[in-house]
């Protein structure tokens, strides 16, 4: 008696006879997909591996090195007030502590009237600051009117070449200056140090290496001092995590009320150029803050 085979039988031998053939003599196709799905694996396998050794490591520095592998998050620096509503409202609270800024613009465009106002938020808070000035041109009254506190304030003043203009050859002063503002630095105590080469031009400044520039971005910041440069053009680049450029406003500053016309005050316009201690995430576009200095005469008429 002979038994009928059953159709899926049939099937079956087919199956393994194309399973066989497939092993034994694979198609170029069905080779590649196994070479890409072993790599794939043996990839997958390595980054569990990665991962996990790299917890391991981070638990074994934990208490030495915190987050030794994390990115480091960077935190908003200290900022210290200009005294100048318009400007700190346009610069977020002020000008940061421990950082380099820079205020570059032609003459009579505001430069030293801003560089005095802050220095007078600061030093009436009972910190003590210096100005450490190239060109001799600091006007003691000047300061006492924009409300500094004198004795809080070290003014120290290039002596080198006297009697030869500053624009034709400052490099005597220039280094003086950059010396002195170094030591002060290292010495500490400050809160701000302003260094004023508002009339060195800038074929001058921009001759002097940029690793001192670094070298006193360093100092600021371990010293936790505001370092505030006045130039006529930016000289410190990337430095500077701060840079602001001024430049006068249209106005019309004789008062003729009284009897005689008197030149009452000026109006600048402030322009944020760059602010690296923002987010890369949050930077926001160039603003402009508009202010006014007044003259000494002006709160006695």
């Amino acid at each position: 008696m002979v038994v009928p085979q059953r159709p899926d039988c049939k099937l079956s031998r087919l199956s393994l006879a194309a399973l066989r053939s497939a092993v034994e003599s694979p198609s170029p196709l069905e080779l590649f997909t196994w070479v890409t799905f072993a790599l794939f694996s043996l990839i997958l396998v390595f980054m569990a591996s990665a991962a996990r050794l790299r917890l391991e490591v981070e638990a074994t520095l934990a208490n030495r090195v915190p987050a030794a592998l994390s990115l480091k998050v960077k935190q908003s620096p200290e900022l210290f007030p200009t005294g100048i509503g318009q400007i700190d409202r346009a610069l977020g609270g002020g000008i940061p502590r421990g950082s380099i800024t820079e205020i570059s613009g032609a003459a009579s465009t505001g430069k030293t009237s801003f560089g005095l106002a802050t220095v007078a938020a600061i030093t009436q808070t009972g910190a003590a600051c210096a100005w450490v000035d190239v060109s001799d041109s600091l006007s003691p009254e000047s300061a006492a009117a924009a409300n500094v506190v004198l004795k809080r304030l070290l003014w120290l003043r290039a002596t080198a070449e006297r009697k030869q203009k500053v624009t034709e050859k400052p490099w005597s002063r220039l280094e003086q200056a950059l010396k002195a503002t170094d030591l002060l630095l290292q010495a500490g105590g400050f809160s701000a140090v302003v260094l004023d080469m508002s009339d060195v031009l800038p074929r001058h400044t921009m001759r002097i290496p940029l690793a001192t520039w670094y070298r006193l971005r360093l100092s600021a910041e371990q010293a936790r001092t505001a370092l505030i440069f006045l130039t006529q053009s930016p000289c410190a680049g990337s430095c500077a995590a701060l840079s602001l450029r001024c430049q006068p406003a249209e106005t019309a500053p004789f008062n003729r009320n009284g009897e005689t016309a008197l030149f009452e005050q000026q109006r600048y316009v402030l322009t944020r150029e760059r602010n690296r201690n923002e987010s890369v995430l949050h930077k926001k576009p160039p603003m402009r803050a508009e202010w006014a200095a007044e003259t000494l005469w002006t709160r006695v008429r």
